[in-house]
């Protein structure tokens, strides 16, 4: 079995894709569905897995985040070196970056409608 795609439902597909544009993921193609007034986003993320933005656009409202969705996590080489490019674009951790006992670096991002997005960098072997 493997991971394909995640979705996440947004409000503002300009802020939401920028957003995910600068943590490396890319555009792939978007699909209107008529029946339902929502259009799909669908972007390419490291080793096939696929991040698909879902906007309803009869929804204005931020999505409800309930307690069963924690984060998306994702892998990064050099964690303060990737943090420094989001730093030009405006993007900061929600918190500090942080060390656990076996050496992998961790941080927070929030996205535009308070996803929870994990960097983390493991330790070099």
């Amino acid at each position: 079995m493997k991971l394909t795609h995640c979705a996440i439902r947004i409000t503002n597909p300009g802020r939401s894709l920028e957003f995910y544009q600068l943590l490396g993921f890319a555009r792939q193609r978007e699909a209107r569905l008529e029946k339902f007034q929502t259009t799909l986003y669908f972007l390419a993320g490291p080793e096939g897995l696929q991040l698909e933005l879902v906007h309803n656009r009869t929804k204005a409202a931020s999505p409800e985040m309930g307690d069963g969705f924690l984060h998306l996590g994702l892998e990064v080489e050099n964690l303060d070196l990737f943090l420094e490019g989001l730093f030009t674009s405006g993007i900061e951790p929600a918190q500090k970056v942080f060390t656990t006992p076996e050496g992998m670096k961790i941080c927070f991002l929030v996205d535009p409608d308070g996803y929870q997005v994990e960097l983390m960098e493991h330790p070099q072997k």
